[in-house]
Formats: C-alpha cells, structure tokens, sequence
C-alpha cells in the first residue's frame, strides 16, 4: 500500500469518473481506482481503498514520535527507512506529514512536559540524521520520474544569525525531487558569502529560508543584495522566500523583495513546472 498524499488527494475511477478529494479515499469494490498526487500515478487493489491517508499520516507520525520522545536514534531511522522501503509513504508525505511536524514540536510527550533546549538539539541531530539516510531513496526516486536530466542549478540558505536549518534541508531535498541540482548552503551564512556561491554557480533560483521572525531583517538584506547582483549582471534567477517566519504573513515576502514564496511542497512544484528540463 502506497499513502501518496498528505493533502491534496485526489482518486478516481477511469471507468465511473468517481473523484474524492481530500476527505480520504472511498473505492468501489472490484475496481482498481488510480490516485494522483502530485502529478504522479499509483494503482490501488480494491481492499487498499478503504484506507483513509490523513489517519494512516497522522498513525505513521504518532508511532515516528514515539521514537523520537525517547531520542531514540536508529528506532528513527529504521523506522523511516523501513517505511519508505515498504512504500506505506512517499517522501514528499514524509517530509511534509512526519518530519516536519516533529521537528515543530514543542513538548516531549514520553516526559509530559516542554521541551529543554538540550532535548532540542538532540531531536534536532536524530532528525538530521533521518533526513541523511533518506538521500538514497531521494535520489532513486527523482532518477526514475526523470532520468539524469535537470532544470538547473538552485541554492537554498538561511541568513546571517538563522541557525534554523532542517526546513531548508527538506526544502532543499523536495527541490531536488522535482529535478533541481541544489546546493544546500545551511545555516548561519554571512551575506557576501551567499552573493559569492551565487556568482559561482550560477542558479536559476536562489531560496532563502527564514524560521525565526528575529532574523527577516538580514534576510531582507540579503534578498536586495541578490535582487542588486541580479540587476547589475543580468542574471536571471528567481528569489525564493520560505520558512516559519513567513507561514502567518504571505505579504511578508514580496514585502523582503521575493519574487516567490514557498511554503510547501505543491508550492515547488508550481515552481518546477515552469522550468526548463536539460540534458546532463
């Protein structure tokens, strides 16, 4: 069984032209129905059907929790692997429906209590780790929708003081999924630095990933550096706003001097879908 959606979902029968979004799935039985998600097809048999996806998300992170509340590692990273493995989830749903809530999570529910910032960084090394033993099977995936081909160079950082970085990590991980060479930056990048790796490479976007609202003033000075360095070499390369600092203000973004903001993985790949594909 494949849960190919997080949100978003949407099924139908080819032959009775039944479509259901959203709510979960309902088949009819002795029919094998088609799923879309995301512009990708997966086949379901009729007893897969009645499977609702967000419930199946929502147990797969209950029991990734679980594991995570008792730092517990390789629990985490089995788990994950043996779950994409089995194509229960996709990575986009992973990401979306599993990582990134955890990594959002305030309160330890094994200890029943707030989080302490040593608990923090320890969730955030076991989530960093998943996130690296995943690569394989993202490259596997990207490699079998679209070959050896790509649609560019992308960077993806975080500004001066932006210690925050496994969004950008996911984000920079689902662009390469949608067939981006990305060079992930990180964390904590003074802003010559960023003008001198988007010299060097050459993208077609740049992504600036903001977590804390304390640090949108630097983004916002590194955004207009690159919007500067754009106008006066005549590159062409899109800015890319995204991050919690932008998720209760959209306006935020266009406001810094981005020309697109991302905030999830649809939003990339509306992106992607207007790039040009190239041969490697």
């Amino acid at each position: 069984m494949r849960i190919c959606a997080y949100r978003h979902v949407a099924c139908y029968d080819a032959r009775l032209g039944f479509v259901n979004t959203s709510s979960g799935i309902v088949g009819h039985e002795g029919k094998r129905v088609q799923c879309t998600y995301r512009r990708r097809i997966f086949t379901r048999s009729a007893m897969e059907n009645d499977v609702n996806p967000v419930s199946a998300i929502a147990e797969t992170y209950a029991a990734f929790l679980r594991l995570l509340d008792a730092e517990d590692k390789y629990g985490c990273v089995l788990f994950v692997l043996s779950t994409l493995a089995s194509e229960e989830i996709d990575i986009p749903t992973l990401y979306e429906g599993v990582l990134a809530p955890a990594a959002r999570e305030l309160r330890c529910t094994l200890r029943d209590r707030p989080l302490c910032v040593w608990e923090e960084h320890v969730r955030t090394s076991i989530l960093r780790t998943v996130l690296e033993c995943c690569y394989p099977e993202l490259v596997k995936a990207r490699h079998a929708v679209s070959g050896y081909r790509t649609k560019g160079v992308g960077v993806i950082v975080c500004p001066t003081e932006e210690y925050h970085e496994l969004g950008a990590r996911m984000a920079a991980d689902l662009f390469t999924l949608q067939g981006f060479n990305v060079v992930f930056v990180g964390a904590n990048t003074p802003q010559q630095d960023i003008l001198d790796a988007v010299a060097a490479t050459k993208p077609v976007f740049v992504g600036v990933s903001v977590t804390s609202s304390y640090n949108l003033i630097p983004a916002r000075r590194v955004i207009q550096q690159l919007a500067s360095l754009r106008a006066h070499n005549g590159a062409a390369f899109t800015i890319i706003a995204g991050g919690q600092a932008f998720v209760k203000d959209a306006t935020l973004a266009s406001s810094l001097g981005a020309d697109v903001l991302a905030l999830s993985y649809d939003d990339i790949c509306r992106f992607a879908q207007e790039a040009q594909w190239y041969s490697l």
